[in-house]
């Protein structure tokens, strides 16, 4: 079991992003380990730079859950995305090696 932080995020799209170009910008929940918020949220914020989002702001929801939790937490807050989510085995994995998620993108035109 490890210490996971929901980290929501409102995000702009940046050159080379991986947000389809007729969208100005989204929010998203970004889910990463750490021993604090500060660091995990500093942990998503690179992941998001990495991916071509600009992170607009930090949204003030930061959460704490544990790992095991995954599978209710995407029953709960994402029912119409779970087949699009990792699954409790590999979102455990994906978070020992440091990675962030996101979850769905809630996003907007101009």
């Amino acid at each position: 079991m490890t210490k996971i932080f929901l980290i929501p995020v409102h995000v702009t799209a940046k050159g080379n992003s991986i947000m389809p170009e007729n969208l100005s910008g989204a929010y998203v929940d970004c889910y990463t380990s750490g021993d604090t918020y500060v660091e995990a949220t500093k942990k998503a914020l690179a992941r998001l730079l990495q991916d071509g989002l600009y992170p607009e702001e930090v949204l003030p929801n930061v959460r704490e859950m544990h790992s095991d939790l995954w599978t209710e937490h995407v029953k709960e807050s994402w029912p119409d995305y779970i087949d699009s989510l990792p699954k409790q085995d590999e979102f455990e994995e994906f978070i020992r090696g440091d990675g962030v998620i996101y979850g769905p993108f809630s996003s907007y035109d101009s």
